[in-house]
């Protein structure tokens, strides 16, 4: 009975810690026109599901990213091009 008890409480600990961590900080990675050097967009914060969709799915921008000189252009980018985590380039 006790092992049981402690088995139920693990778990419920474990299901808080899970979700705790389903989060990641994401950037677009881009190569502007007439250049070979990667600027990187940074897009925020996601969670759980649109975490999931972002890179599986890629992002739309809504409104460019303006960096220094370098401008990111507002569009749909490709999930290969958005980076979350300890995924980034």
């Amino acid at each position: 009975m006790t092992y049981a008890f402690i088995a139920m409480l693990l778990s419920f600990t474990s299901c808080s810690d899970d979700h705790d961590h389903g989060c990641e900080e994401c950037h677009i990675a881009w190569i502007p026109v007439g250049s070979t050097v990667e600027v990187q967009g940074e897009l925020g914060e996601f969670c759980d599901d649109a975490l999931e969709d972002v890179e599986a799915n890629g992002y739309n921008l809504a409104e460019q990213i303006i960096l220094g000189t370098d401008t990111i252009p507002a569009g749909q980018y490709a999930a290969g091009d958005v980076h979350c985590g300890e995924h980034s380039h």
